[in-house]
């Protein structure tokens, strides 16, 4: 028969081999400022963090795909904020945007 101190060191082994230490930093999309002039040009700016990378995807409609904004793919964090542009037809009804932060 086991003894009640043999089951709760058993037990404390069992539950404390399944221990996680490292913290996980789950991303959370920064504020996305956006700004359009009449000529149709769009400027983004958003605060970044030393260490994370961001990518800009806009959609032409809600139901298209998202696609990767041409030279805003993977823009590295510096904690200073960071600017892209895209230009689109003044005529054209505006673009969604969106910011994916991802750990390095």
């Amino acid at each position: 028969m086991i003894k009640a101190k043999h089951l709760f060191a058993l037990l404390a082994m069992f539950l404390l081999a399944g221990c996680v230490s490292k913290v996980v930093e789950q991303p959370h999309p920064p504020p996305l400022m956006i700004a359009r002039n009449s000529e149709g040009v769009v400027t983004m700016q958003w605060d970044t963090k030393p260490g994370w990378y961001y990518t800009i995807f806009y959609q032409d409609n809600p139901s298209s795909n998202w696609k990767v904004l041409p030279g805003a793919n993977r823009l590295r964090g510096t904690g200073k904020p960071l600017n892209a542009q895209d230009r689109v037809d003044p005529k054209r009804s505006p673009r969604r945007y969106r910011v994916l932060p991802e750990k390095k």
